[in-house]
């Protein structure tokens, strides 16, 4: 890749926006959310706790014929004494010292674990209820065909009836607002009591009171479609690839209640995220194209030799799997790269990314094939380098080396949360059934969507909103489905 490529989170206009949305498949759904706030982020004011900043929403459809829904939210009005972005930076240094403040004090370490993981809960509902609040339609999955013509039906009878027109973007959202699932009705809600308020959208969409005569009337119009859109809301969505804002990526938007079920990854920009794709889909022999080969793959566990729990909990799994691997040693660069090369899968446990023995420069320097799970503390974090510069890590080193999908943690983890989840995922991944009545009972073979069902392995909420993908919605081969 040349230098001037490796562009992440670059502006680009409307017109180079939609040639790149056109090179990628129709199915799927590019949603940009990037903070209006960049230069408060920057230079923060001393004593002052910054505010929860506003957010520019971006939802792209991609295909022959793109179309983007713009639309903006504003700050929270009841932030509380801290933002949600500096809440999150908090419960992240705290959950990292937890270990050494508390080591030998088991009731305490574990009350404080207990309160960490509430206040995680409560910033995510946060995020939904009183940050994205309606607007968080935006984030979900495009529809099949089938059912987005409906969609485009109902709305048009709908604004029809009230004699109301609308501008192509006001339309769009309209449409995502009322195909928007019901929290209390999506499968695998953790956080009931959500309300998505379709009449309090219509409004701010309008511009009118809630209680107006015209936002009465179109509510009223779309109630009357009710039979038609709970088809449409119960219908199952295409995945999203979320391209977010720097000052944002560190918080844990895919546990917000509308993606929780949803196949979602990240990239740090539409551009990269086009190159990645365009090179994988010209190549016959990429997964992205041949699907992900489950009996591929190469492992290295507990390379400093220091997690013996961790090797008790995974070489069996590891040993069943038939791959070649390395346990209790370092590995060298040659057998890193032959295995992010020549195999579909590559898996790491141990500390950190693993960038200790493949530097994030010599990745980046190899062209990955395969599939790249580092189940590491804050294995997928992106870092500033001083406030200037752009956050980096050595996810961003990976898809600079085309790999197709990197999967990791956004922040440090607990090591036996993470072993079952690794162990479950790696059952899945090869086509496994997990428990009777477990959300991987019949695991799906999407990669991506995948891993949104495996977090409901983890016991505690601050694992599971720390497992995040990066790259490319994958399919897995041979998944008994």
């Amino acid at each position: 890749m040349l230098a001037s490529e490796k562009v992440t989170l670059s502006a680009v206009d409307k017109d180079e926006t939609l040639k790149l949305l056109q090179k990628l498949p129709s199915d799927w759904t590019v949603v940009q959310i990037t903070s209006n706030s960049m230069g408060e982020a920057n230079l923060p004011r001393v004593g002052c706790n910054p505010s929860t900043p506003g957010l520019y929403i971006a939802r792209c459809s991609c295909g022959p014929s793109p179309r983007i829904t713009f639309q903006t939210v504003s700050t929270p009005q009841k932030d509380g004494v801290r933002g949600i972005v500096q809440e999150v930076e908090i419960i992240k240094e705290e959950n990292k010292i937890i270990n050494k403040d508390y080591r030998g004090q088991h009731e305490k370490y574990w009350k404080k674990r207990e309160e960490l993981d509430n206040r995680m809960k409560c910033v995510v509902r946060s995020m939904a209820v009183a940050w994205l609040q309606y607007w968080s339609c935006l984030l979900i999955g495009g529809l099949h065909p089938r059912e987005q013509k409906l969609l485009e039906e109902v709305s048009s009878r709908i604004l029809s009836t009230c004699k109301m027109s609308m501008s192509l973007n006001q339309i769009q959202l309209f449409q995502s607002l009322i195909s928007c699932p019901d929290p209390d009705k999506k499968a695998g809600n953790l956080e009931p009591g959500i309300i998505f308020s379709v009449r309090a959208g219509i409004a701010a969409l309008l511009g009118e009171s809630v209680r107006s005569e015209c936002v009465k009337n179109l509510y009223e119009a779309v109630q009357s479609e009710s039979a038609n859109l709970e088809k449409i809301r119960k219908a199952e969505r295409n995945p999203v690839i979320l391209v977010i804002g720097k000052n944002i990526a560190a918080l844990p938007w895919e546990m917000v209640w509308v993606l929780r079920d949803q196949a979602v990854t990240r990239m740090p920009s539409l551009r990269m995220l086009a190159l990645l794709y365009e090179h994988h889909a010209s190549c016959t022999s990429s997964i992205l194209v041949q699907g992900v080969n489950p009996s591929k793959g190469f492992y290295v566990l507990d390379p400093e030799s220091n997690l013996p729990r961790t090797q008790a909990r995974l070489k069996n799994t590891f040993s069943e799997s038939g791959w070649p691997g390395i346990t209790a040693k370092a590995p060298t660069c040659e057998q890193f790269k032959d295995a992010l090369t020549n195999q579909d899968l590559f898996v790491y446990v141990g500390h950190g990314s693993g960038s200790q023995y493949m530097p994030g420069e010599i990745v980046e320097g190899v062209e990955c094939r395969a599939v790249v799970f580092l189940y590491g503390c804050s294995s997928v974090r992106l870092a500033s380098r001083g406030r200037i510069p752009e956050p980096w890590g050595v996810v961003l080193s990976y898809l600079v080396a085309y790999c197709p999908c990197v999967i990791g943690m956004l922040w440090e983890v607990t090591d036996k949360d993470t072993d079952n989840l690794t162990q479950e995922m790696l059952n899945a991944v090869q086509g496994k059934s997990g428990k009777a009545g477990s959300p991987l009972e019949n695991p799906p073979a999407d990669l991506a969507l995948l891993v949104a069902q495996a977090r409901s392995v983890c016991n505690w909420y601050l694992t599971k909103a720390a497992v995040c993908v990066y790259g490319l919605p994958v399919h897995i081969l041979n998944n008994n489905l």
